[in-house]
């Protein structure tokens, strides 16, 4: 059987199972990162940064309320 990345079981280019996250980690832990499975997932583009959106959510927020008190005083 050819061995590719889904059957290698080198954890340096194997990508099933937990070997990608390992491989997040010990990048992070060179860093000096905290590790944690939330921002595997939002590196990997997985899942969305939940506070990257609330951050956003905000902004946005605020411009409409200043838009709306700038309309008023108008």
């Amino acid at each position: 059987m050819p061995i590719n990345s889904q059957n290698a079981s080198d954890p340096k280019t194997a990508n099933h199972h937990w070997y990608p996250f390992l491989r997040f980690a010990e990048q992070c832990k060179a860093e000096g990162k905290e590790v944690s499975v939330n921002d595997w997932l939002i590196a990997r583009g997985k899942v969305k940064d939940h506070e990257k959106e609330a951050k956003a959510r905000r902004e946005a927020l605020a411009q409409a309320e200043e838009s709306a008190k700038t309309k008023a005083a108008n």
